[in-house]
């Protein structure tokens, strides 16, 4: 099957929509391309399935897996290896937690080379998340095929991960040929073609090709300073967060999970000079009394760094208010953020809006965690950015393991699981360096819990930590 026949098949099925659509990315589309519908056209996936086969031949070797991102691709990667005899694995969206609990089902060993298979891309946000999980179970990614490239980034993104992306067709040909066959009248033309010229990833031309009086151009500012976000920032504590990591220099948070007020304080004391933020677990703190908070208050003063009460939320509304207010902790009293699960739903913050209207405190959103085996993948982290842009004024940010193409510039990523040594532990904790979570995964704030405060000197400790996170940082910047 041609380029032409392609696409006259597809518009026959109405897999090419015209009107106002939102992407995954978030961009409104004039133009969507809904392959869903091929499943009910068996002959056709077959086919399409077979043109991206050999587009991948054709190109380079053919790994010997195939992946389909879910669920769009999974019945076009299943035709392929089906049609060629080839292994596949299928990636779940979020692990079950019976049964094996995996996130990637079939045979498989450390180090094998997969194809991962989507329909289409625009950022390649989809494809990198089924990467960061074929990738975490041991499993090597180089090479990634689409039906379709809508040509808005997503190329030159998977190319900054080392990845190959092999495309059928490109939006600009499905235009094209679309309107030589006379379905697109004038003024749909134009409209998509503005939208496309609007939304187009911008490529630099060679440096031979160029003049050579023309300056080289700037490339696009990937990251923006603390100092820039903190203006960005729509709720306080976050502002306030960026603004103290920018002055002291620090984007350290040492989480204190030990069990006597006077240890914790002690600590506190000891390296509060180079944290921007000290983490708090009060109901594990045997002789805890408001006396300890009042402490922990003047010395978070003395020192300029927030406190953080890692209570976790995840109950309705009504139950969470009482939680954060009342009771023995009493925590919207003196924590200026707190955790919270988004299981409940958007309907759990609302039973905060009273009291962080009133102290400026901030939510942070539990994304992703660094334990191992986490339900906190795929969907539910989606929902939870989205939870988090729907309600910015009082969500700060997000719990993280990596910076998402959907993540603003306006929240703090802060993450967790942070060690010198990256092996683990035996209760499933899995651990990261200072430098790969700030530098490579882009997050903001590094959480270091028992590097420091079980080392026999905590604050030489701290100070490397902080010396080492603020290096990616500045790094990265560059």
């Amino acid at each position: 099957m041609d380029l032409n026949t392609l696409v006259s098949r597809l518009h026959e099925i109405n897999a090419v929509k015209l009107g106002q659509f939102k992407l995954k990315s978030g961009i409104m589309s004039p133009i969507y391309i809904d392959l869903r519908v091929t499943v009910s056209s068996p002959v056709l996936l077959s086919q399409i399935a077979e043109m991206m086969y050999q587009k991948v031949s054709q190109d380079s070797s053919m790994p010997p897996i195939v992946c389909g991102v879910p669920y769009t691709a999974l019945p076009i990667a299943t035709a392929m290896s089906i049609a060629h005899d080839t292994p596949m694995v299928m990636r779940r969206k979020e692990a079950k937690n019976y049964g094996t609990a995996q996130l990637i089902e079939g045979r498989y060993k450390a180090g094998d080379n997969v194809l991962v298979v989507e329909d289409l891309v625009t950022s390649g946000a989809s494809v990198l998340e089924t990467v960061r999980d074929l990738n975490a179970s041991g499993l090597v990614v180089t090479d990634v095929v689409v039906l379709l490239d809508r040509q808005q980034g997503a190329r030159q993104e998977l190319a900054k991960h080392g990845l190959k992306l092999h495309s059928v067709i490109t939006m600009e040909e499905l235009i094209d040929t679309l309107t030589k066959q006379g379905k697109l009248d004038e003024p749909t033309l134009a409209l998509v073609n503005s939208f496309l010229e609007a939304n187009r990833a911008v490529t630099v031309p060679a440096a031979s090709q160029m003049p050579a009086a023309a300056p080289a151009p700037k490339p696009a500012k990937k990251y923006l300073t603390y100092e820039e976000r903190a203006k960005l920032a729509t709720n306080p504590t976050a502002s306030k967060l960026f603004n103290i990591m920018a002055t002291k220099k620090t984007n350290l948070a040492v989480a204190v999970d030990l069990t006597r007020k006077q240890e914790v304080l002690n600590l506190a004391d000891s390296i509060g000079s180079e944290i921007c933020v000290l983490k708090t677990h009060v109901d594990i703190i045997d002789d805890y009394d408001q006396d300890f908070v009042h402490q922990l208050e003047q010395i978070a003063s003395k020192h300029n760094f927030l406190i953080f009460e890692d209570r976790k939320f995840a109950d309705i509304g009504n139950t969470v208010k009482y939680q954060f207010e009342s009771g023995v902790y009493h925590i919207s009293k003196w924590a200026h953020m707190v955790t919270i699960h988004g299981v409940a739903g958007p309907a759990i913050i609302d039973g905060f809006r009273d009291s962080i209207k009133q102290t400026g405190a901030g939510l942070l959103l539990l994304a992703q965690m660094s334990s191992k085996g986490s339900l906190c993948v795929g969907e539910y982290t989606n929902q939870m950015i989205e939870m988090g842009k729907q309600n910015s004024d009082a969500v700060m940010g997000f719990i993280c393991q990596e910076r998402l193409e959907s993540m603003s510039d306006n929240f703090v990523l802060m993450t967790p699981g942070i060690q010198f040594n990256s092996k683990g532990d035996s209760m499933g904790q899995q651990y990261n360096t200072p430098d790969y979570v700030v530098k490579e995964k882009g997050t903001d704030v590094i959480i270091v819990g028992r590097g420091i405060y079980q080392n026999s000197e905590p604050k030489s400790e701290a100070i490397k930590y902080k010396q080492a996170a603020w290096a990616a940082y500045e790094s990265r910047l560059n």
